[in-house]
């Protein structure tokens, strides 16, 4: 018989305990890897956005191309003989006009009565004015250069007919400077009662 009050320890065997080494070892183990949650969850996660600038296109500048200016057309004897026309006045002659001189005259002839003369001045390509405003009883070229011209004015004394200046003839240079035509000597009276007036 066996005494009930006694421990009989069991006879199945009882693995003896893990050594601390290894259980260190396993701890270890479990907290280095990399691909555990805890790990997952502390990764920082570096973006780079690449910001391609829209190209842009050099401004280039084109050369301007000079303009060329057409010379203009040189004046005419026809031109020139227009413009007494519409004054009422005709060409005493054309062979006064000096195409290749800047300064030119015409010498024109009232178609009106009574008979007046007047000088027309051209420089360059235009019509610059007459040699007076009231015109003259007759009127000759007497000699010409590239920027003068001189007239000769008829005299005529009180009561003298317009065919016969019995006063003689005062010579009067005109000079143009580019901008204005000035007489170099005094023009005769226009007043028919004066001794020795163009009238």
């Amino acid at each position: 018989m066996h005494d009930e009050g006694l421990f009989v320890p069991s006879r199945r065997r009882i693995p003896p305990a893990l050594p601390l080494a290894a259980l260190a070892l396993v701890a270890i183990a479990g907290c280095g890897g990399g691909d555990s949650p805890s790990a997952e969850l502390t990764r920082t996660t570096t973006v780079t956005r690449t910001i391609t600038a829209p190209a842009t296109t050099p401004t280039t500048t084109t050369p301007t191309t000079p303009t060329t200016t057409t010379p203009s057309t040189p004046l005419t004897l026809q031109a020139a003989e227009q413009v007494l026309d519409g004054r009422g006045y005709a060409t005493l002659t054309e062979r006064d006009w000096q195409p290749d001189h800047t300064l030119k005259v015409l010498i024109g002839i009232r178609r009106a009565q009574p008979r007046a003369e007047l000088a027309f001045f051209f420089a360059g390509e235009a019509f610059i004015g007459t040699d007076t405003k009231e015109p003259s009883g007759a009127i000759e070229v007497t000699n010409q250069a590239d920027d003068r011209i001189t007239l000769g004015y008829g005299l005529y004394e009180p009561g003298d007919a317009l065919c016969c200046a019995r006063g003689g003839t005062r010579h009067v240079t005109y000079v143009w400077d580019g901008a204005r035509l000035t007489p170099e000597d005094p023009i005769p009276s226009a007043d028919p009662g004066a001794a020795q007036s163009r009238r």
